[in-house]
């Protein structure tokens, strides 16, 4: 029986595939597709889903002292500052990357302020996100402490040249000689760590205890944030490298010194002040050297404060969310900005009365009490004598004391002292005129013993001019 010829509504399955076939894997295809993109957008990361900033809200387009107000550094700077982070920033892994000003913009307004949304204005940047600023910190900062920048805007002077620079800006200012810095220690509160907590708690709270040298024009020479805030301040200085510079140069009778605190001990490469001495203290060699060791000493003290008032992310008031490796080049990063800003003469925003209290309290607590049993070096001591009668025989008188005897003046004895004296007749006797003297007023020419020719020790508070 021959086969019947198909219908025209035949439809063959082994031919060719049905219509509705081909529909239903379009149909899947594009289901499945669409399944993908949504696991691919699941799987982004958070920094692809930040919002890029919009061009209105370019920092650059801020007026100058909005700018410095909010980051710290003009805008030359921070461009100077972008190019040279460039070629050191860390390789990045993700698909999307932030461009490296924003990220340099990011954490200069976080180091300013201590916070992850930047304030301008009185209102947040709402285009400024947790997770990106946190993550554009450590990769600025990582960045910022690349040897190359490090030593380009921190540099402890080696060279004989460098040194006497150093040496003379100390002796022009303070009249101390050999002066190659000034030395302190300060505490930056850090997370608690995971290990090492006894190493950096300081009987209050976990800290880096930071070793900054400066020179007389308060810029930074050199800064160590590696140790933890339960050493002291001699074992700090004494596993360093400065030390063993000075040292060596003492031996090769090149005589190289810092001024150091209280709470340092006399060594010969190290000058502390003389103990036991009070404002009560007569007049005295020591009395002199430990005043004139207090003026040159404060330059550190300055630069401390003015690197905590500018950066308020190293203040006790911060946020303690960062583990004692990043603290330390947040340290590190923050006194290179201090020397870029110092070096530019830009202004230094000063804390409030309230910062400043809670500062001085922090350190307080953080700092041991000074020992009562320092054991000090016999040639160190032996270098102190000889600085210390140098220094008294080198005293001078400065013009200041003259302004400061007409200060005291009352406004009738400098109405007399501005009039001109009648001179007398020759032939005329001038008989010797009684001076009734208030007994509570001091005698005011007894106060420049100088003027007189008399061989008087100087009074105190004739110091070498700032």
């Amino acid at each position: 029986m021959a086969d019947k010829p198909p219908e025209e509504g035949y439809i063959s399955v082994v031919d060719e595939e049905p219509v509705f076939f081909e529909l239903l894997k379009w149909d899947s295809s594009q289901t499945q597709k669409q399944h993908e993109q949504r696991s691919l957008e699941k799987a982004k990361s958070p920094e692809k889903s930040v919002p890029k900033p919009k061009d209105d809200s370019d920092p650059f387009d801020f007026s100058d002292s909005a700018f410095i107000e909010t980051y710290r550094i003009s805008k030359d700077l921070a461009r100077n500052l972008c190019e040279e982070l460039k070629p050191v920033m860390p390789d990045s892994t993700k698909s999307m990357e932030f461009s490296v000003e924003s990220k340099v913009m990011a954490t200069l307004a976080f180091y300013a302020t201590g916070k992850y949304q930047k304030w301008i204005g009185g209102k947040t940047d709402p285009s400024i996100t947790h997770y990106f600023v946190s993550t554009a910190v450590l990769q600025v900062t990582e960045a910022m402490n690349h040897p190359t920048i490090v030593k380009k805007y921190i540099h402890f002077p080696h060279l004989r040249n460098e040194r006497e620079i150093v040496k003379n800006g100390f002796y022009m200012k303070y009249s101390i000689p050999n002066v190659v810095g000034c030395v302190d220690c300060v505490h930056v509160p850090i997370a608690r760590p995971d290990e090492d907590q006894k190493k950096h708690f300081n009987k209050s709270y976990h800290s880096k205890k930071v070793q900054i040298i400066s020179d007389s024009n308060l810029n930074i020479l050199s800064v160590d944030a590696s140790s933890g805030g339960a050493l002291s301040h001699d074992a700090i200085l004494a596993k360093h490298a400065v030390r063993v510079d000075l040292t060596s140069l003492n031996q090769a009778r090149e005589p190289c010194w810092l001024l150091g605190g209280p709470h340092y001990s006399q060594k010969p490469y190290i000058m502390v002040p003389v103990p036991k001495i009070t404002k009560k203290t007569p007049i005295s060699p020591e009395k002199y050297y430990t005043n004139i060791h207090a003026q040159a000493h404060n330059t550190v003290m300055e630069t401390i404060k003015q690197l905590k008032s500018r950066w308020k992310c190293l203040q006790a008031s911060c946020n303690k969310q960062f583990d004692p490796n990043t603290v330390a080049m947040m340290v590190v990063a923050c006194c290179i900005l201090h020397n870029i800003c110092n070096l530019h003469g830009l202004p230094v925003v000063q804390m409030t009365q309230t910062e400043e209290r809670l500062e001085a309290m922090k350190q307080r607590v953080a700092n041991a009490p000074i020992s009562r049993k320092q054991v000090e070096d016999p040639s160190g001591v032996q270098a102190r004598a000889v600085l210390i009668e140098r220094l008294w025989n080198e005293r001078r008188v400065t013009p200041e004391s003259c302004s400061n005897l007409k200060k005291r003046m009352s406004k009738k004895d400098r109405i007399l002292e501005s009039q001109p004296h009648p001179h007398p007749h020759p032939h005329q006797m001038v008989q010797p005129q009684t001076v009734h003297e208030d007994p509570k007023r001091p005698r005011l020419v007894m106060n420049n013993p100088y003027g007189l020719g008399v061989s008087v020790a100087p009074s105190w508070g004739h110091y070498p001019q700032h």
